[in-house]
């Protein structure tokens, strides 16, 4: 998978911003999307964080779309791994979820606890995983501009909460590399990084292939076909035959029956399903 222009100069930029931010910030929030917590974790983050020494909370949202199970041992994961951080699952559209974050964000920073002292929160996190809802849960109003749509916020936000409160909003910065071809698939089903950044076949083969592999019974409810030994190919080749998908000549319109796959899977049809284990980093 050949990944192209998913580096622009507005993010190169919004990486110094956040280094100098993080001096005048007590807790990094970052936001993963719990269906791919490690494929949504952004090297640079932490680097920068720990630069700072700055605590760390992971927010593993959009709870509800991943597999309780699995969300769970990523919970003990980061819990474990990281003196420095805490880890919260959460489903962002929650305003009694996203009130959990402000209480977790104290235990990190307990000395941070009144208008002398006020909370400072950055909240980070790639594009695509639900940190401009969740940022403005934490604001009690739409002060964020949220859209489906990566790299919608490209400017460091300050917002003076209450007395005791500080919240910066970040960019949602990618790093300039992927450590392998497997974190690059699971970024471009999840919507992480731009449609011109990778090709919707590739990416729906990758997602059909995880699915076959991990929730098979979640293919055969929503799309009523047997998967015998079907490869990913034959299974969407099928979809798009069962759902009318043809060009012009008659064969199966394969580009389209891959985007229907892949949107059925953000968009949650497919049931509570992980594409990424904390056994799959070993």
């Amino acid at each position: 998978m050949a990944l192209i222009n998913w580096f622009p100069g507005h993010m190169a930029q919004a990486k110094r911003k956040l280094s100098n931010a993080l001096a005048s910030v007590d807790v990094v929030v970052e936001v993963l999307d719990a269906r791919m917590p490690a494929a949504s974790m952004n090297p640079l983050f932490d680097e920068l964080r720990k630069e700072r020494q700055r605590p760390a909370l992971k927010i593993l949202n959009k709870a509800d779309l991943a597999d309780q199970a699995v969300t769970a041992h990523w919970i003990e994961y980061f819990m474990d791994v990281n003196s420095s951080a805490s880890a919260l699952p959460i489903i962002g559209k929650s305003k009694h979820d996203v009130r959990k974050i402000i209480d977790s964000c104290h235990k990190l920073a307990p000395h941070r606890v009144d208008a002398i002292k006020p909370l400072r929160l950055m909240v980070s996190g790639v594009p695509n995983v639900g940190k401009s809802t969740i940022l403005n849960g934490l604001l009690g109003q739409s002060k964020a501009k949220a859209a489906d749509e990566p790299a919608i916020t490209k400017m460091i936000t300050r917002y003076e909460v209450n007395d005791e409160l500080i919240i910066y909003d970040s960019p949602g910065v990618m790093w300039p590399k992927v450590d392998s071809e497997e974190t690059g698939l699971l970024l471009a089903v999840n919507n992480a990084i731009g449609v011109n950044a990778y090709n919707i076949e590739e990416a729906a083969i990758f997602l059909i292939e995880q699915m076959i592999r991990r929730y098979p019974d979640a293919l055969v409810r929503r799309y009523k076909i047997k998967l015998s030994d079907m490869d990913a190919v034959a299974f969407i080749e099928l979809v798009g035959d069962k759902r009318g998908m043809r060009s012009k000549g008659g064969y199966v319109d394969f580009e389209r029956a891959a985007q229907l796959v892949v949107t059925d899977y953000r968009q949650g049809r497919f049931g509570r399903v992980s594409l990424q284990k904390v056994g799959d980093l070993v």
